[in-house]
């Protein structure tokens, strides 16, 4: 079978993989639905990142259904020897993993955070604004948030996603624990790095300055430091022009398409 792309033969093998995995796809539905339902209660105490997270995780969840059997030699090799090419099998677990995914998570989102939990409340006694309203402001929320939001949202997205592909087609076993001290280990040592940067620009003292954080600086492309070691409140920050920041997250999604390409490379050294 050689390498060319057929798009008959790409769309029989998405049927495959739903006919195969749909009690599985079904289940991550089931999960992230009950989830998003605990999280809308407790909304006010938990804020957006745990909505985030389960994005994240749910969508390096349902990239393992095409590989399902990987740690098996044996059972994986009968998904190496379907007769489709290494590029449609590899773009088969992108649809599911970020063409699918992503529609039906927000979609799920909307339908739980306000039209299942209005239905749900109404069935108790209540004054509630009229289910116009409340879909109304539900649209304006998504609408006023900025655009530099979803984009850092989807950079975390693929930032996880394709760091998974790679460990979960190189490794064998312990793939979920790999995957989380790889994680670490990278923002770890990106914002020890970043701080030894900005400690020699700005001059400040040793453990004063404030890195992008935990999501690399596609969530925040600012920077701070404290100016006086004896008032922890006398803080200065600074933030880059838009066109920094658009550079910034062009620069991110290069980075994290050449990781999607890595995995593409760990797939094929698989399949041979």
């Amino acid at each position: 079978m050689n390498n060319s792309f057929n798009i008959n033969r790409f769309w029989l093998l998405v049927g495959r993989q739903w006919s195969e995995n749909k009690k599985s796809y079904l289940f991550l539905w089931i999960v992230i639905s009950l989830s998003l339902m605990i999280f809308s209660v407790f909304s006010e105490q938990i804020g957006l990142e745990l909505f985030i997270l389960l994005f994240c995780f749910g969508g390096c969840v349902v990239i393992t259904t095409v590989f399902s059997s990987w740690p098996d030699f044996g059972r994986s090799s009968l998904y190496l020897l379907l007769p489709a090419s290494l590029t449609e099998k590899f773009l088969c677990g992108l649809f599911y993993g970020i063409i699918l995914f992503i529609p039906v998570y927000c979609l799920t989102y909307f339908f739980i955070t306000y039209i299942f939990t209005y239905l749900v409340i109404l069935l108790f006694p209540n004054n509630l604004i009229s289910f116009s309203e409340v879909i109304t402001d539900g649209i304006n929320k998504f609408t006023f948030l900025p655009f530099s939001f979803y984009i850092a949202v989807f950079l975390a997205f693929l930032f996880m996603q394709s760091l998974y592909m790679i460990i979960i087609i190189r490794f064998k076993k312990r793939q979920i624990l790999i995957f989380l001290l790889t994680i670490l280990a990278i923002l770890v040592l990106y914002n020890f790095g970043m701080n030894i940067l900005m400690s020699n620009i700005v001059h400040a003292p040793k453990g004063h300055i404030r890195t992008p954080g935990p999501l690399l600086t596609f969530i925040t492309a600012d920077f701070g430091y404290i100016k006086s070691i004896y008032n922890p409140a006398d803080f200065e920050s600074f933030s880059f022009i838009k066109l920094i920041w658009k550079l910034n997250d062009l620069i991110w999604f290069i980075v994290f398409c050449m990781l999607y390409l890595t995995a593409w490379f760990k797939f094929k050294e698989r399949e041979l």
